[in-house]
């Protein structure tokens, strides 16, 4: 949730066709991940005659732009589809985020000197906060399943990998579209393949 595009940047030169890969809008005080999905949505002019998708909780926040305008596909690259998926001690721990000092964290993480954490040290607190501790409280996805497309690793350990209905990646962790480049445009290639064939039926 504290990531940018940048976290793409890799997979954006290994995929052979066009993706748009955008930011999180400027927080304005959005309470939920269907909030913060309107504005996407209003922002990118995004319909449905589009694919939509992200990692993490820009997966999440795909499955609620899913739930509003029902776009062709969604893509979830180390997503989760209902809050049970994600790690138990994170839904735990989520209700914290309201007393945490994120902004104190984020001077810390970010002398470090790598793209997540200077993505991390970027992002705005009151966003990080507000999305940790909705966490508990998001209702899920309840759209179609015949147009989720899941790629997973099984070595995530903050979304586990689902038992059915994504595709493996072996060694990955939750950050699979950076750490496995190569795997994660395969995946899409494979995804719009199976797009195009279904549309030309």
């Amino acid at each position: 949730m504290g990531a940018s595009a940048s976290m793409y940047n890799a997979l954006r030169h290994a995929v052979g066709f066009e993706i748009n890969f955008i930011d999180w809008p400027e927080y304005r005080g959005e309470k939920s991940y269907a909030e913060v999905a309107q504005r996407v949505i209003s922002e990118n002019l995004i319909n449905e005659n589009d694919v939509v998708g992200g990692s993490s909780l820009g997966g999440m926040v795909a499955l609620e732009i899913a739930q509003i305008i029902h776009p062709k596909a969604v893509i979830l690259l180390g997503s989760a589809i209902k809050p049970q998926e994600v790690q138990h001690l994170l839904s735990v721990i989520a209700p914290l985020a309201s007393v945490t000092p994120i902004s104190v964290v984020q001077a810390l993480v970010g002398k470090r000197k790598n793209l997540v954490s200077s993505m991390f040290a970027n992002a705005n607190p009151d966003f990080i906060r507000t999305m940790c501790t909705y966490l508990s409280s998001w209702d899920g996805y309840h759209g179609p399943v015949d147009s989720l497309f899941r790629l997973h690793g099984n070595k995530d350990h903050v979304i586990p990998c689902p038992i059915s209905g994504c595709d493996i990646v072996e060694g990955a962790g939750h950050l699979i579209a950076m750490t496995h480049v190569t795997e994660t445009a395969a995946f899409l290639e494979k995804t719009r393949s199976t797009l195009a064939n279904r549309s030309s039926r």
